[in-house]
């Protein structure tokens, strides 16, 4: 890594515009392996360093890790990518297509017609939008009399929640018509539990993590499990209240739900998150075999959807880490992991295939496999989509394609 893009990381620190902050990264021929931690695991006074074990929020990070559970029943034919899976998720099936409003803002409903199958929820085109994100569904929240705002993660101060309970509202489109971001991942995170009578938390070790020498509760769903809690190593939020102030301590609250939720539910140290998307990149087969973890590289949307998709993408500055919007010359398409850009004259140092995403409280990663190198920034910042994360986090790739 460059001692410039480290000064520059540095002194944002130093100066109260980032937390604390811990980034690796690694190559496919062994010549790159960096990993870097600078600053607190709180804003509060005397908070020790962050470190590449500091357990951190991981939000929409858990997604990949919840793909790679799922493929591996692909893998060993539980599931297939285009199942219908419907009868499995049964209160997403319960649910009608959200049409528009009357004259009187009352929600028009209709019945869904088409099955939901896997390969929608890997993608997001099963029309599962967030309240949060979605105008419309905040909008059917308010004429229903559905609390908001509905938090991103729940805590001992709401008692816990289920996936059925927080994401059982209406969808935004038939399956396979749209894209929306959303709860499709943790629909997807139940078929683990029903079909193979495991707790998600012990499949995701055991088939995942465990193979890639992640120890037990490094990345866990529970953090409150285990018999040496993790709490105490957890970094806090820091909160920016304009975009262009500095950061003051946010309240932390903790898990507590009574499920694993596979969209967003995760709790890890960035060291042991490198270990999955280092074995992806080297397509190792410790994880899944090459032929499955293909999939996560594979665009797997129809013309239909990937159109949907780019149309968002005009306008990314919703989601977490550096997208170029599509209009500026990238194409993208959605894998089984991610969002993949697939084309155009503005991919620059990216290559095809380029596979990335990022997490609501300012994390990201990305494997480029025909670059041979894979990254992940981590840090604890409210709001999501932090613009002044977003730069510091282009300026972290841009660093180190320079260093290939």
């Amino acid at each position: 890594m460059t001692p410039e893009f480290e000064a520059r990381v540095k002194k944002a620190v130093d100066d109260g515009y980032l937390p604390g902050v811990t980034m690796l990264v690694k190559d496919k021929s062994g010549k790159i392996d960096y990993d870097f931690s600078y600053g607190p695991t709180s804003l509060k006074p005397d908070a020790p360093p962050i470190t590449t074990n500091t357990m951190l929020t991981m939000a929409s990070l858990t997604k990949l890790i919840t793909a790679c559970c799922i493929l591996k029943m692909v893998e060993g034919n539980i599931l297939d990518i285009n199942e219908d899976i419907t009868k499995y998720v049964e209160t997403l099936a319960k649910q009608p297509v959200l049409q528009g409003f009357d004259d009187e803002g009352q929600p028009i409903l209709v019945k869904r017609e088409t099955p939901f199958t896997l390969r929608h929820l890997l993608t997001h085109t099963a029309g599962t939008g967030y309240i949060l994100k979605e105008e419309p569904l905040a909008k059917w929240a308010k004429a229903t009399g559905r609390p908001l705002p509905v938090p991103l993660r729940h805590s001992p101060l709401s008692g816990g929640m289920s996936v059925d309970s927080r994401w059982g509202y209406p969808i935004l489109f038939e399956p396979g018509t749209g894209w929306v971001y959303g709860s499709a991942m943790d629909w997807a995170g139940r078929l683990i539990e029903k079909l193979t009578g495991t707790f998600f938390d012990d499949y995701m070790h055991e088939h995942v993590l465990e193979p890639v020498g992640v120890p037990r509760g490094a990345i866990t769903f529970h953090p409150g499990r285990f018999d040496q809690p993790t709490y105490d190593i957890m970094a806090e939020f820091g909160q920016r209240s304009t975009p262009e102030g500095t950061l003051e301590p946010a309240y932390t609250e903790y898990d507590n739900d009574n499920e694993a939720f596979g969209g967003e539910g995760l709790f890890g140290g960035m060291g042991s998150y490198m270990k999955v998307l280092h074995s992806l990149l080297m397509d190792d087969g410790k994880i899944l075999k090459p032929k499955t973890a293909k999939l996560l590289f594979t665009p797997l949307m129809t013309p239909v959807e990937k159109a949907a998709l780019n149309e968002d993408m005009k306008h990314p500055e919703w989601a977490v880490g550096w997208i170029p919007p599509s209009d500026t010359g990238v194409e993208y398409d959605w894998g089984a992991g991610g969002l993949l850009s697939v084309g155009g004259e503005g991919l620059k140092h990216r290559k095809k295939g380029f596979l990335m995403w990022g997490g609501a409280w300012n994390a990201a990663w990305f494997i480029d496999r025909e670059a041979g190198v894979c990254a992940v920034f981590g840090t604890q910042i409210i709001p999501p989509g932090d613009a002044f994360t977003r730069q510091i986090v282009k300026e972290f790739e841009e660093a180190i394609y320079s260093q290939l």
